[in-house]
């Protein structure tokens, strides 16, 4: 169970993942080695899943983000999602209720990149249908905020 100290340390690691056990301690009150304990019973518990590197796609030229909601009648979301993997272009897999089965978050050069994203996509034959929508303008992302 996470407490309000963990939840601040989690907040402080969301904002910078590379901030030292000492700056922390200095920001929630404990010794650095008191952080040290939290941050790896955290990590031991899967409250922290991993570290990462916020980058902006539109630096690497994918500037087009879309979602893609997919559906079938024929086999399991899991099925699909395993098909999906291979598409490195695809951020986000999820299980989705509602009419389709799949939603898909992904990032492209450009809309030629895209669409022939999607004809691979329809390719796997439980693939009944797809829905595209493209992102104009992104406000915010922020994840999830502890």
């Amino acid at each position: 169970m996470i407490d309000e100290t963990d939840r601040k340390i989690l907040s402080l690691l969301k904002k910078d993942s590379r901030m030292q056990y000492a700056e922390i301690g200095k920001k929630v009150n404990l010794s650095a080695p008191a952080v040290h304990a939290r941050v790896k019973r955290m990590e031991k518990d899967a409250v922290i899943r991993g570290y990462s590197v916020d980058i902006n796609s539109e630096s690497l030229g994918l500037g087009l983000c879309a979602f893609v909601r997919i559906g079938n009648s024929k086999c399991l979301s899991s099925d699909i999602a395993k098909h999906l993997q291979k598409f490195p272009q695809i951020e986000e897999c999820h299980s989705v209720a509602g009419e389709d089965c799949v939603m898909v978050k992904l990032r492209a050069h450009s809309t030629l990149e895209l669409s022939k994203l999607i004809e691979s996509i329809r390719e796997f034959e439980a693939i009944d249908r797809t829905l595209t929508v493209v992102v104009m303008e992104t406000h915010f992302e922020r994840g999830i905020q502890p």
